[in-house]
């Protein structure tokens, strides 16, 4: 579970380590990129999450039925 969070995190600090070393004067395409790949693993980690609820409630009431 650990590394699930580390590999979602790790754009976000790569992005604030980018940051403090370098100023750039135009926009940072490495912030809008490291945002996207936040959301985007966000989504995919809701979806698995929802998928697997969905299925402990059907097999749950799959055993109360019999």
């Amino acid at each position: 579970m650990l590394l699930f969070l580390i590999i979602g995190g790790d754009p976000l600090l790569y992005l604030a380590i980018d940051g403090l070393n370098s100023n750039y004067i135009d926009a940072n395409i490495g912030l809008g990129l490291a945002f996207m790949f936040t959301w985007v693993y966000a989504l995919f980690a809701l979806i698995i999450a929802i998928i697997i609820v969905v299925r402990k409630k059907r097999k749950n009431n799959s055993s109360k039925e019999q």
